[in-house]
């Protein structure tokens, strides 16, 4: 929905001033309500569906292949489909890049090592669904996407269940292909409970005025002067850390101490999110469905 110039003064005005009055009530560090559902998909190996209040929907696969490699950037691979976008879109393509450099670049090679020669390629496959009728595609829509998107890819990272190897770890001297047990039931855990590794999470903050807010709605990115999004994971602030070019009413300016201040928001909220997360993804499969 595209706002009048009155309905744009009035939502700035009230965003702008020292006590935020957001469009819908929400603090300035709170999410809209989210919902979960993980491993539900019985072809996968992880999966997760992950869809907001405003009827935004996001499913995630996780598929796990053996390969022989030692280039670590050939480990993970993003596909993302767009409902009423092509494949090929920049929308497509570029919310694929980013989901993939920022599991790469955070990402703890020891979680996939198989054997000495052998690691687990994932495929991971992202379908968002259900855009609103005025989810109006722009370049804040990628942003919005993108840190969806990356909670859906957390959730199925950690419910991914991977067959138990039987044969040896440590195959340098030994030409022998993995071999794994026909037991299911012994299964292991792509990211273990006591891992320190979590898939890493994109956080977007808007800027208006002195004040920072997370999860802008669609009313207020028609009126944010600036946004960053940030990457967070075990508690530290992890690539990316991108500049994001909004709308602007009054032509604001954006400055250091508005930045920090929102790396601080996400440093603050993110260990949050992270266990709100993991209380979804350790949940049994008959009690998935959770409100977040």
């Amino acid at each position: 929905m595209t706002l009048s110039p009155a309905e744009r003064s009035y939502i700035y005005d009230s965003l702008v001033s020292p006590q935020v009055a957001r469009t819908d009530s929400r603090k300035p560090t709170q999410f809209r309500p989210l919902k979960a559902t993980c491993s539900f998909l019985p072809n996968s190996n992880g999966s997760s569906r992950i869809f907001t209040a405003d009827g935004l929907e996001c499913i995630t696969s996780v598929k796990a292949k053996v390969l022989r490699t030692k280039d670590i950037g050939e480990l993970i691979k993003v596909d993302v489909d767009i409902q009423g976008q092509r494949d090929d879109s920049d929308l497509c393509l570029t919310t694929s890049s980013i989901l993939t450099r920022s599991l790469v670049d955070n990402l703890d090679h020891s979680t996939l090592k198989l054997t000495d020669k052998y690691y687990y390629q994932l495929f991971i496959d992202i379908v968002i669904l259900s855009l609103p009728t005025d989810f109006q595609m722009s370049s804040y829509t990628l942003y919005s996407l993108i840190s969806l998107t990356s909670m859906g890819c957390y959730l199925a990272l950690k419910s991914t269940r991977l067959p138990l190897l039987i044969s040896t770890t440590n195959d340098k001297e030994v030409e022998e292909e993995p071999t794994f047990s026909d037991d299911w039931e012994s299964c292991t855990d792509l990211i273990p409970k006591d891992s320190e590794y979590n898939p890493t999470l994109l956080f977007v903050v808007g800027i208006v005025g002195n004040n920072v807010l997370v999860d802008p709605s669609l009313e207020e990115q028609q009126v944010l002067e600036h946004g960053i999004c940030v990457g967070y994971s075990n508690g530290k602030i992890v690539p990316p850390l991108e500049s994001i070019t909004l709308s602007t009413v009054g032509g604001g300016g954006v400055n250091k101490k508005t930045i920090f201040k929102g790396i601080d928001m996400v440093r603050q909220i993110g260990g949050v999110v992270e266990k709100a997360l993991d209380l979804i993804a350790e949940q049994e499969p008959e009690d998935f469905e959770r409100a977040f």
